[in-house]
């Protein structure tokens, strides 16, 4: 019995020995997997042995660090990125790639299929936008990557390129910060697909101020011409209406159009043409009677006019026709002799020629007596300014008379009785008294006497040579 106590103590020593080794390997480790942080109590002898204990059966596309083979003695933590299946689209041409990755971050997924994005770039998780640098989830996903585009484009003869992974032409504008107005004009739609290789051209419109039909149209346009920026307002030239400046010209300027609307109106105008009178002489007749052997009649013409109106006014007249309706047909009138021999009682103060006192006494012989309505001026009494001249050259004086043009035409130089005033000679035009038989009685400022009567005088002899016997 003696021998077989020392192997039992040594047995018992050799235990208790495995049992203390045993609890002194057991260690506390810092384990990070996909992110999450834990503390482990581990007996492992390496980090690939710890991380199984734990669960994790590690594959040749996880990530781990320190090494799996490290011996556990020399690690305090333990950081393990589990693979996971990534697909990955890529636009516009559609093709899809498929990897193994522990990648954390999009910029990291990215990289394993050899792509450098950018800012520009436009990457989306299972159809939501993330950023380059946003975690990605440990599930599998699909990630859609479009990369951004160059477009070559013109601003208002600027050329510049610009870049973007828009879906369409107008969103690409607008991330880039360019502000399209409506009047604006773009060479290519705002919807049309964002395509490489794209050129577009953007041509910013200018302030325009139109004037028509009276208002003021304020607006903008990047039209070539004058006629396209009135379209792109909706107003219309038509028939002979204008623009100023004309509508194929360019842009002015200043921005001011003006319309101008114009409107042709055609008047027929009818003009009476008087007739004449043809005398003849018929000695068989008592001197100052006349028979009216044919009735006059007077003519009519149709004249047709153009008037312009520019914006409502009238601008110009044009005779465009003078239409000859009926002609007039002249009156023919047979009068006695000119001459009747009778004479007149007239004082010896009465004035001969003007300014002069005639010194014949008693009867003087006349051809011709009427009844006339008398009116009296002087120079400053002719109705208007001060003028002291007659039709005939003579001053205005007492003796001068003033008769209308017809008779002028007749009576220039001849003498006229006239009770109350005197003879006085036809020097001067009036404008008369319509429907009136007519004179004019002249006088001095100093001198003048108002007249405004009817009165009977008497034309002296001798009668003019183209007097008919009848007045005019």
């Amino acid at each position: 019995m003696k021998t077989k106590i020392p192997w039992l103590i040594l047995v018992g020593v050799l235990v208790l020995l495995f049992v203390a080794g045993f609890m002194l390997m057991q260690r506390q480790v810092t384990v990070t997997v996909d992110g999450q942080t834990s503390i482990v109590h581990t007996r492992a002898l390496t980090v690939g042995q710890a991380l199984h204990g734990m669960g994790f059966d590690l594959t040749v596309d996880d990530q781990v660090d320190p090494p799996a083979n490290t011996w556990l003695a020399y690690a305090s933590s333990i950081t393990l990125a589990r693979a996971r299946s990534i697909t990955i689209w890529i636009d516009p041409v559609g093709t899809h790639v498929q990897v193994m990755s522990p990648a954390q971050t999009v910029r990291e997924a990215l990289t394993l299929i050899g792509v450098s994005p950018t800012k520009e770039d436009t990457v989306r998780l299972n159809g939501s936008l993330v950023g380059l640098d946003d975690p990605l989830p440990n599930s599998s996903l699909l990630l859609q990557y479009s990369p951004a585009l160059p477009i070559q484009f013109t601003q208002n003869g600027k050329q510049q390129e610009l870049r973007s992974s828009a879906g369409t032409l107008g969103a690409a504008l607008w991330a880039n910060g360019v502000t399209v107005r409506g009047s604006d004009q773009l060479s290519a739609p705002f919807d049309q697909p964002l395509t490489s290789g794209l050129s577009l051209n953007l041509a910013q419109g200018s302030s325009i101020t139109i004037s028509v039909d009276g208002k003021t149209i304020h607006s903008f346009s990047a039209a070539p011409t004058v006629g396209a920026a009135l379209a792109e307002n909706g107003i219309s030239l038509q028939d002979l209406d204008y623009s100023q400046p004309a509508e194929d010209s360019s842009l002015p300027q200043d921005g001011k159009i003006q319309v101008v609307r114009v409107k042709l109106v055609i008047l027929d105008q009818q003009e009476i043409v008087p007739y004449t009178t043809e005398y003849t002489t018929d000695s068989s007749l008592p001197a100052g009677e006349k028979d009216v052997t044919r009735a006059g009649q007077n003519g009519i013409n149709d004249t047709r006019v153009i008037v312009r109106y520019e914006n409502g006014t009238e601008v110009s007249r044009e005779t465009e026709t003078k239409l000859v309706i009926q002609e007039p047909i002249n009156e023919q009138v047979t009068t006695g002799p000119q001459t009747s021999g009778q004479t007149t009682q007239t004082p010896a103060s009465s004035l001969g020629t003007a300014g002069t006192i005639n010194t014949e006494e008693g009867s003087l012989p006349y051809y011709l007596s009427v009844s006339v309505h008398a009116t009296s001026y002087s120079p400053c009494r002719s109705g208007g300014s001060c003028s002291n001249l007659t039709a005939s050259g003579q001053p205005v004086v007492k003796g001068v008379l003033g008769v209308t043009s017809a008779w002028y035409q007749i009576f220039h130089g001849y003498r006229i009785y006239i009770p109350g005033y005197g003879i006085g000679t036809v020097e001067d035009i009036g404008g008369g008294i319509p429907g009136e038989n007519w004179i004019d009685l002249g006088y001095s400022d100093d001198d003048w006497v108002n007249w405004s009567k009817s009165v009977t005088v008497y034309f002296l002899s001798p009668a003019p040579d183209n007097f008919s016997g009848t007045l005019p």
